[in-house]
C-alpha cells in the first residue's frame, strides 16, 4: 500500500508541475488573466503537498521494513539503528532524487507564498521556472529512478522489480527478503551523513529560486532591482546551507576516509564547491547593481552559471561521469540531466542576449576609478571566475577531453589543484582586506592607506606569533599576513563602528548595547563583516594544517612507543571481534597518548567490518586528540594475523586544523545576521537605530 500512495502522489504531483508551467505562462503572456495565475498558484501548493505523501510514504516503508520495496531492500537491513533508517531516504540514488523533488517544491512553494503580494510581476514566469525544475526531477523519479518498485515472484521463479505487478507475480517470502537486504553502505553510517546531503541539497535548490527570479525579471521585462531584493535572501540561505553542506562533508572524510584529511579535491567535492565559488560571485556583485545600478548583464550570467553548475554538480554526481566515494552508481538518467541542464541554460543565455541588444541591461554609471568598491568587487568576482574554471578544468575538463577526444585517461590530481588554487585565494583573502575600506565611486589612494595602517600592524604583531610558534618560510607567512589582515579589517571596521556609536549615544548605551544596535541597524554590513572574519579563521587552519602537517607510519609491539614531535604514543593492546548492536564486527586499538612525558588522553582507533556489506565492507575510524592547537590524528593500519602482538599505525599531527571547524561557525553565524530581515522590527525600534554610518563602512 505505501508503494502505490508514494508513486500516485508522485505522479500527480508531476501533472500538477505541469499545469503550474502552463497556467502560469499562460495566464500572463496569452489569457491575461489573473484567476488562471492564482490556480498556477495553487498548483504549486498541491505539488508541495502531494510530493511530501511521496516522502513521506518512503520514509514510513524505510521505517517498517518493508523490505518488498526495492529501495527499502537496497539501504536497510534488519539490524540497522532506526536513525540510519530515516536518513536512508536518501542514502541512494532513486530516493535521493524523490528527496530533491521535496526540497525544491518545499523551496518554491515558501517563495511563491512569501513574495506572492510584494513580486506579483515577478511571479508567473519564476512560478514556471520553478515548476519546470521540480516537474523534471519528478520525472527522474517516475520513469527512470522510481524508489516505489517492489520484488516481485514470476511463476518461472525469478524474482524481478517493477513498479506495477507482472502477469502470475507473486509477493516474495518477506523473511527471504530481509535476509538479503543490502543494508546502508557503511561510508553514509555517520552522523555527519545525516546532515551533510540534505544541506548540500538545501544549497542546490536554494540557488534555483534567485535563476528562477532572474529568469523571470528577463521574461517580464521588469529589470529593476525588484529580481534582486526578492531573490537576496534565498541566495543567502542556499550559500549558507551549501558552505554548511561543504563544511560537513570535508569532517566526514576526515573522520571516516581515514586519510588524515578533510578535502582531497575530489571530482564529486569539486563539483559541490564550483556552485559555492559562483554564487559567492553573485551575492557580492549584486550589491553593485543595487548601490551603483551597473553590471546588471554580468550579474544575469552570474545567476545563471550558478544554476548551471547547480544542475552540473547533481549530474556530474549521478551520471557516472566521474568516479568518487562520494558519486552515486552511473544510471540512465545521464543523458536527460544532460539536455535539461544544456536546455535552461541556453536559454537563460538568449534572455540575456536578447535583452542586451534591446539596449535593456545598460549600465546607468561608469567605473570611475580602478581604487573604488565596485572595482575591486569586480576583480572580487574574477577571482571566483578564475578559481571556478581552474576547477572545472581539472575536475572535468581534461579528463573529458582526453577520454573522448585523445582516447586516453587523464587525471589532474591535488598536485595540480594545490599549485593553480593559492595564488588566487591569496588574491581573495587581499581584496577582502582591501575592499572594506574602499568608498563606492571614486576612492583615494592615500585615504586607503591611512584605513589599512592598524589593521597592518596587527597582521605584523600577529605574524610575530607564528613566528613563534615555527612558522618562518616566506610562504606561509604570506599566506598567514593576507590571511589575517582580512580579519583584522573585518574587526577594525567593526570596532569603528562600535566607537562611532557610543560617541553618538554614550550617556544612553554601555558597548554591549552599542554593539547590539549597530549590528541591529546594519544586519548585512556586519553580518558580511563576520562572515569575513569566519573565512579568515577557516584561512588559518587550511594554511597550517596543509603546508606543516606531519605524519609516520610504525608497527608497534604491545607495550612500544612512537615519537612524533613533542608527542610520545603507547600501543596497550587490541579488542579483537567486538560485536556493535548494528552488526558490525570492531577491531579496536587501545592507545596511550603523553606530551612532554605527561599522559594527556586515551585513544582507541578502529576499523569497522560490515559482514553483510555488498560493496565496501569496512572502515577506517581514527582516534583522535584534539585542541586548538592541532589533532593528533591515529590510524589502525594492520596487525598481525596471530597473536595480535603488534598492530601498524599511521599518525598524523594537523597544525590549526579545527580552526577550520571553528570558522565554519563564525561564517555560518555571519550568514544568519546578514540575511536577518530587519524590517520586522518594531518601526520604534527601526528609527531608534537610524544614526549616521561611520564613513568607509562597508554597505
Amino acid at each position: 500500500m505505501l508503494a502505490e500512495i508514494g508513486l500516485i502522489a508522485a505522479l500527480f504531483a508531476f501533472i500538477a508541475a505541469l499545469y503550474a508551467i502552463i497556467a502560469a505562462v499562460y495566464g500572463e503572456r496569452f489569457a491575461r488573466s489573473e484567476a488562471m495565475i492564482r490556480s498556477a498558484r495553487n498548483a504549486v501548493i498541491l505539488n508541495f503537498i502531494l510530493v511530501t505523501i511521496a516522502c513521506v510514504a518512503l520514509e514510513i516503508a524505510l521505517l517498517t521494513e518493508q523490505y518488498q520495496i526495492t529501495y527499502v531492500w537496497q539501504v536497510t537491513s534488519p539490524d540497522m539503528p532506526e536513525f540510519f533508517r530515516i536518513t536512508a531516504l536518501w542514502g541512494s540514488q532513486s530516493g535521493s532524487i524523490l528527496f530533491w523533488s521535496f526540497l525544491m517544491s518545499t523551496f518554491t512553494a515558501a517563495s511563491v507564498l512569501f513574495n506572492w503580494k510584494s513580486q506579483r510581476r515577478l511571479m508567473p514566469y519564476a512560478m514556471a521556472y520553478m515548476m519546470a525544475t521540480v516537474a523534471f526531477f519528478l520525472a527522474l523519479t517516475i520513469f527512470f529512478e522510481n524508489p516505489f518498485e517492489r520484488w516481485w515472484a514470476l511463476p518461472s521463479g525469478d524474482v524481478v522489480a517493477s513498479a506495477f505487478i507482472p502477469a502470475g507475480a507473486t509477493v516474495p517470502s518477506a523473511a527471504m527478503l530481509a535476509q538479503s537486504a543490502n543494508g546502508l553502505s557503511p561510508l553514509l553510517r555517520h552522523f555527519g551523513m545525516a546532515i551533510h546531503p540534505p544541506a548540500l541539497y538545501l544549497g542546490f535548490v536554494g540557488f534555483i529560486i534567485p535563476f528562477a527570479y532572474g529568469m523571470s525579471a528577463l521574461a517580464s521585462g521588469d529589470l529593476s532591482t525588484n529580481w534582486i531584493k526578492v531573490s537576496r535572501r534565498w541566495a543567502l540561505i542556499a550559500w549558507l546551507f551549501l558552505s554548511l553542506g561543504l563544511v560537513l562533508g570535508g569532517r566526514w572524510a576526515y573522520d571516516v576516509l581515514g586519510w588524515g584529511g578533510y578535502w582531497g579535491w575530489d571530482p564529486v567535492e569539486n563539483a559541490a564547491f564550483l556552485p559555492w565559488l559562483i554564487g559567492t560571485a553573485y551575492l557580492h556583485s549584486v550589491m553593485i547593481q543595487e548601490k551603483r545600478g551597473m553590471l546588471k548583464t554580468w550579474n544575469m550570467f552570474l545567476v545563471i552559471g550558478t544554476f548551471s553548475a547547480v544542475i552540473f554538480a547533481t549530474f556530474a554526481t549521478r551520471s557516472g561521469l566521474v568516479d568518487s566515494v562520494h558519486s552515486f552508481a552511473q544510471s540512465p538518467i545521464g543523458f536527460p540531466m544532460l539536455v535539461f541542464w544544456a536546455s535552461l541554460t541556453l536559454i537563460g543565455t538568449a534572455l540575456i542576449i536578447w535583452r542586451r541588444m534591446r539596449g535593456e541591461l545598460k549600465d546607468e554609471n561608469p567605473f570611475r576609478s580602478v581604487f573604488s568598491r565596485e572595482a575591486l568587487f569586480v576583480l572580487n568576482n574574477f577571482v571566483f571566475v578564475a578559481l571556478f574554471a581552474v576547477i572545472f578544468w581539472g575536475s572535468f575538463g581534461a579528463p573529458i577531453i582526453a577520454e573522448n577526444f585523445m582516447g586516453t585517461n587523464i587525471t589532474l590530481g591535488a598536485d595540480y589543484f594545490n599549485s593553480v588554487t593559492p595564488p588566487l585565494f591569496l588574491l581573495m583573502y587581499l581584496l577582502m582586506g582591501v575592499a572594506p575600506i574602499s568608498a563606492w565611486g571614486v576612492s583615494a589612494v592615500s585615504r586607503m592607506g591611512r584605513a589599512l595602517l592598524i589593521p597592518v600592524a596587527l597582521t605584523i604583531l600577529s605574524l610575530g606569533l607564528f613566528v613563534v610558534g615555527g612558522a618562518t618560510s616566506p610562504g606561509a607567512l604570506l599566506g598567514y599576513g593576507l590571511v589575517l589582515l582580512a580579519g583584522w579589517v573585518a574587526l577594525y571596521e567593526t570596532y569603528r563602528g562600535v566607537l562611532a556609536r557610543r560617541q553618538a549615544h554614550a550617556a544612553r548605551e554601555n558597548v554591549l548595547q552599542s554593539v547590539v544596535a549597530l549590528v541591529t541597524r546594519n544586519p548585512r554590513r556586519y553580518g558580511g563583516y563576520m562572515i569575513h572574519l569566519g573565512i579568515t579563521v577557516i584561512g588559518l587552519g587550511v594554511i597550517g594544517s596543509m603546508l606543516f602537517q606531519q605524519e609516520t607510519q610504525q608497527t608497534l609491539a604491545v607495550g612500544e612507543t612512537a615519537q612524533i614531535d613533542s608527542y610520545t604514543v603507547r600501543y596497550d593492546g587490541l579488542l579483537r571481534d567486538q560485536l556493535a548492536e548494528d552488526g558490525r564486527v570492531m577491531d579496536i586499538a587501545e592507545l596511550t597518548l603523553f606530551r612532554d612525558g605527561n599522559e594527556i588522553a586515551h585513544l582507541r582507533p578502529r576499523r569497522d567490518f560490515f559482514p553483510e556489506a555488498t560493496d565496501m565492507n569496512s572502515t577506517t575510524i581514527a582516534g583522535s586528540y584534539s585542541t586548538l592547537e592541532n589533532d593528533f590524528y591515529v590510524l589502525l593500519v594492520n596487525w598481525e594475523p596471530i597473536s595480535a602482538g603488534s598492530a601498524t599505525f599511521k599518525i598524523y599531527i594537523n597544525p590549526l586544523v579545527n580552526l577550520v571547524w571553528w570558522g565554519s561557525i563564525i561564517l555560518i553565524f555571519g550568514t544568519l545576521l546578514a540575511g536577518y530581515p530587519r524590517e520586522t522590527l518594531p518601526a520604534r525600534v527601526r528609527e531608534k537605530l537610524q544614526i549616521a554610518a561611520p564613513q568607509g563602512a562597508v554597505s
